[in-house]
This record gives C-alpha cells, sequence and structure tokens, in this order.
C-alpha cells in the first residue's frame, strides 16, 4: 500500500534518515511521486529587505548561526526581482542583478565560503561604495557569520572604517543607516515561528491520504498530527519555546523544524507502520509527540543534531513530581468526584499511546495486588503520564499543571509583559532578592536597595525611586517580541532579568531555596553588586551595616557612628 508523502517530507528533517537533508533554504522536497511539496515560514525580516531594497536601497549584512535562513533570504529577495527563481546557486557563491531602475545588488551567499583574497574583495568593495554614499548604484547583501565577520575585519588595517561601521552595528541595530545595516538573526524570537509551523504541518489535506488507510488508529504518527492539531495542545507547545525565550536561548529555523517534525513522525515514515509487527507496533507507540517533544526513547545520537532536545530536557515536566497531580494520576477515576473521574478516563482512557487500555488494567492491578511489589507503574509510567497530562489537561480541576515545570514564578514572570502597574509592584520583591542575595541573610523586606555584601557592610542604600524595572523593547524589523527586562539603578548601573534570574530574585525575597539555575543567576547578580559598589559613596562619619536582631529573627539595618 501507498504510503503519505507529506510523512516522507516530513522525513527529511529526521536527522536518523537517510533522507535527511542539511540544507534547508527553500525547505522543499521532492519524492518522486505525485505531490511535491513547498513550504515557507513568512517571517517580518522578509518584508524588511524587500521594502529596504525597494524603497531605499542600501548595503546589508545578515549574520546568525547555521540555520537561521541567512541563505534562504538571499534566494527570497532575489527571486523577489527576478522573473526567473534561483533554483541553484553558482559556484562561486554570488550572484549579481539590475533591480530599481538601474541599480545593482550583488548578493554573497556566505562569506565564510569564500577563498580570503575573493572576501577581502568584496568587502573592499562594500567599504567603497558605503564611503561614497553608493555613488556607483552598486548595494551588496551578505550573508556572514559574524565571528568570521569580526576577526577579517579585525585583521585588515586598510578595512578599519567598515570595521567600525560594523562594530557600532552589533553593539546595537540602532546604528543601522541608510548606508549600511546589520540585520542579526540571533535577535528573532524563536518561538514566533512556531505555531505557525504547526499550524501549516497539520493542515487536513496534509493527512488527507491517512484517512483510507487500515493502519490509521494504529498509527502514532496519525495520532500525534491529530492531538496537535488540537488549539489548546499547540498553546502549550509554543509556550515551551516561549520558556526558551525567556531564558535567553535563541532555537534555529533549522533546529525548530527538525525537532516539530521529530515530534509528529517519532523518526518513522508509513513503511515502518504498515510493515510493523506486533513486537515493532508496540515499540512505535511509545513515540506519543509528548514523549518525543522531551527526546524520550530515542537514540543518544540524534541528542547531537537537536540541540532543541537537550534544552528542553531541562523543562521536562515529566520528572517534577507534584502530589496533588500525581495522586490524580494514579487514583482519579475512584475518588467519588464526578468531575474528576471524567477527567481521568478522557485523559487516560483506551488510546494508542496508553496501548489501548492497557495502562488502565496495570493501574487496577497496582492498586488492588502489586502496591508493595511492583514499581514498574511509578518508575515507567508516571512520568511520562505527567507528560501526557501537562499537554491534554484543558479544564483545571483543582490543580495548574504549570506547577510541574521547575520555575516557581513562571505566571508573576509573564504578568509584568506590557503591565506598567505588574512591573512597578514587582520591584519589591525583586529588591529584597538582591538584597539576601547580597548579603547572603534573610533580611528584613525593604523597599531600599542595599548595595552590601557578606561582611554585612552597607555601601550604600538606593531609594525605591532610583530603582526601575524596564521591559524590553521589541522590533518591527524582524520578529523579535519582549523576552526579558532590565533592572537599572540611578540610570548608571543595570542588570538583564531574565527568567531565570527573576526566578532567582524571587525564589529569595519569599524565603525559599534558590532554583536549578543558581550557579548562571550567582555570577550575573554578584556582577551588578560589585557595579552598586563601586558606584556607592559612603558617608566618613558613619558605618552602615545588617545586624541580626534577635526579637525578628532577621538581619537589619543599623548604623555605628565614628566619631
Amino acid at each position: 500500500m501507498k504510503g503519505n508523502p507529506f510523512i516522507y517530507y516530513l522525513d527529511q528533517y529526521n536527522v536518523l534518515s537517510p533522507n535527511h537533508s542539511k540544507i534547508y533554504d527553500e525547505y522543499t522536497y521532492d519524492v518522486n511521486n505525485e505531490e511535491n511539496y513547498t513550504f515557507n515560514v513568512p517571517t517580518k525580516i522578509e518584508e524588511t529587505l524587500v521594502s529596504l531594497f525597494e524603497n531605499a536601497p542600501q548595503s546589508v549584512i545578515l549574520t546568525g548561526n547555521a540555520g537561521d535562513g541567512k541563505t534562504r533570504l538571499c534566494r527570497i529577495i532575489y527571486n523577489y526581482f527576478n522573473d526567473d527563481d534561483l533554483t541553484t546557486w553558482p559556484e562561486k557563491g554570488i550572484v549579481d542583478f539590475s533591480f530599481n531602475n538601474g541599480k545593482t545588488l550583488r548578493i554573497v551567499k556566505d562569506l565564510s565560503e569564500l577563498k580570503e583574497e575573493v572576501i577581502h574583495r568584496e568587502l573592499a568593495e562594500l567599504q567603497k561604495n558605503i564611503q561614497d554614499n553608493h555613488s556607483s548604484n552598486i548595494y551588496y547583501l551578505i550573508a556572514a557569520n559574524e565571528g568570521k565577520l569580526t576577526k577579517f575585519l579585525s585583521q585588515r588595517e586598510e578595512l578599519n572604517y567598515l570595521r567600525e561601521e560594523v562594530k557600532k552595528r552589533f553593539d546595537s541595530y540602532k546604528y543601522n543607516s541608510n548606508e549600511l545595516s546589520i540585520f542579526n538573526l540571533l535577535d528573532v524570537t524563536s518561538s514566533v515561528y512556531v505555531d505557525r509551523v504547526l499550524k501549516e504541518w497539520n493542515q487536513k489535506e496534509n493527512w488527507s491520504s491517512c484517512h483510507s488507510c487500515p493502519m490509521q488508529d494504529r498509527c502514532i504518527i496519525y495520532m500525534n498530527h491529530d492531538r496537535t492539531s488540537q488549539p489548546q495542545i499547540q498553546e502549550k507547545i509554543v509556550e515551551q519555546y516561549q520558556l526558551l525565550d525567556y531564558l535567553d536561548t535563541h532555537i534555529t529555523m533549522r533546529e525548530m523544524l527538525i525537532h516539530i517534525s521529530f515530534m509528529l513522525t517519532g523518526g518513522y515514515t508509513c513503511d515502518d507502520v504498515l510493515d510493523a509487527d506486533y513486537k515493532e507496533l508496540k515499540e512505535q507507540i511509545k513515540h506519543s509527540y509528548y514523549q518525543n517533544f522531551y527526546g524520550h526513547d530515542i537514540s543518544e545520537n540524534a541528542f547531537s543534531e537537536m540541540k532543541a532536545l537537550r534544552l528542553f530536557k531541562t523543562l521536562d515536566p515529566g520528572i517534577y513530581s507534584h502530589s496533588s497531580i500525581d495522586d490524580f494520576i494514579v487514583n482519579g477515576d475512584i475518588n467519588g468526584d464526578e468531575k474528576l473521574e471524567q477527567t481521568h478516563s478522557q485523559i487516560f482512557g483506551k488510546t494508542l499511546d496508553l496501548e489501548l487500555g492497557y495502562f488502565k488494567k496495570k493501574l487496577t492491578l497496582y492498586r488492588d495486588y502489586n502496591v508493595n511489589n511492583d514499581h514498574s507503574l511509578i518508575e515507567e509510567w508516571i512520568p511520562k503520564l505527567r507528560r501526557k497530562l501537562f499537554y491534554e489537561l484543558h479544564d483545571e480541576v483543582g490543580f495548574n499543571t504549570d506547577q510541574l515545570l521547575p520555575f516557581e514564578y513562571i505566571d508573576r514572570y509573564k504578568s509584568l509583559f506590557d503591565n506598567r502597574k505588574n512591573q512597578k509592584a514587582i520591584k519589591k520583591d525583586l529588591t529584597n532578592g538582591f538584597n539576601r542575595v547580597f548579603s547572603g541573610r534573610l533580611t528584613k523586606d525593604k523597599k531600599e536597595l542595599l548595595a552590601t555584601n557578606k561582611n554585612l557592610m552597607i555601601y550604600e542604600s538606593f531609594s525605591k525611586k532610583a530603582v526601575d524595572l524596564l521591559e524590553e523593547i521589541g522590533r518591527n524589523d524582524l520578529d523579535r517580541e519582549p523576552s526579558k527586562f532590565t533592572f537599572k539603578v540611578e540610570d548608571e548601573v543595570s542588570v538583564n532579568l531574565n527568567l531565570a534570574i527573576f526566578e532567582y530574585l524571587m525564589r529569595a525575597s519569599g524565603g525559599g531555596t534558590h532554583n536549578i539555575l543558581q550557579q548562571d543567576a550567582e555570577i550575573l547578580v554578584d556582577t551588578f553588586k560589585n557595579e552598586l559598589i563601586r558606584l556607592s559613596e559612603p558617608d566618613d562619619y558613619e558605618l552602615n551595616i545588617l545586624r541580626y536582631d534577635r526579637e525578628e529573627g532577621l538581619f537589619i539595618e543599623d548604623e555605628i557612628s565614628l566619631d
């Protein structure tokens, strides 16, 4: 029987498949069948580049990691301004064409692929054109690796002008001008594209041929498609990617496509499903989308190619125990609450990913006979079922599945975006967090930020008005949405607050334990503390310290006269 061509299209993103492609600048795949799929994720940077070259021509450098889509953007610009599509790049990696009434655009697909003498020639020409305000009407679009570009420029004195112009723009995109702009694709917010990919790949027409397949009800690939087509589950998947944005972690377009493709297929194709015997089928149904998302039951070799899997493993809701959630998994069908029992039946019923009822039998045996002897339910099933519940519980029934995440304050963090009132209110908690981390002591709640250290000497006290929390500004020229904040003191000293630092400070403020990201947070907070101390101006006649107050059981601020 013939399989679904779209599933073989997805197989090109499987890093362990012989069909795996290393180049995704087109996102196309010809399966030599009747259908040829073309897939494109629309982005703001495409619109920006087209608008620039069409309305205000200038030279542009694109930077980013391999897989961020630099080559694809170069191809899009060529195709937009030409009647013929660029199907293959010339061996030299450079194309020229006329556009916009006699102007010339020179596209360099990948600067790092060129010989050094060619790189020097092209960059020298770019520098000349910028200095001459492009009087020759020749403009550049260059895809480059930031590290190689800056190193090459730093080694050649004759390119000093270009080096300084490039350095300014790497410091801040706000230095982009009418002559030269640099767009760093590392600035793109990764989660923006996830929803678009999920909706595109789950379109009904891509899966229509599955409806006549006799294995549809036994196909884990189709089940994964069916589940991830649901808006609530899509929203949860996007939220997991947003966590990476909040943690300042960038996922390339290529890595995202590989990850989402694996989440859907588990690395299988129609041939695997159609030819499977009972043993193979039992292995396949372990690869539900929520297991694939975190890389369970896959070869370790896949992790070297899938950065997203390594990162998501640290956020896996299956590894964090929560008593009320675990109790619902084990006893939710017999607790006497009709709504809870109905919810339990809907989520943990006779579905393919639960071996068509095997889990229910296992659960009954565990409760009735083997509670003290058979621990496989706890060791093998409970982590998996936490993941399933995390994605598939849509009605909150006495608990919040976000409690399975390693961040206690994720909801507070989200509430700060586009909400100045919440930002001002949270300053007190963050200030207390800083005070307690700086001193290493449980200090009394204060509105003032104390520049202190582990020796308990207070170098200066900064008032509430001297402290501000500022939200990151989004960008209109590329897909960058706010994902972090800046904690600023007197407009002179500041520290970036992503989710990890926020969680660290909020736990310290509440007197709780630090989270798993403590080491990274401490380095950044310690640097901020030292900057505050350098900014401070201690009084010559008074020594401010923290001392332990036995009545309050806290460290409080006190003064010692030096007269």
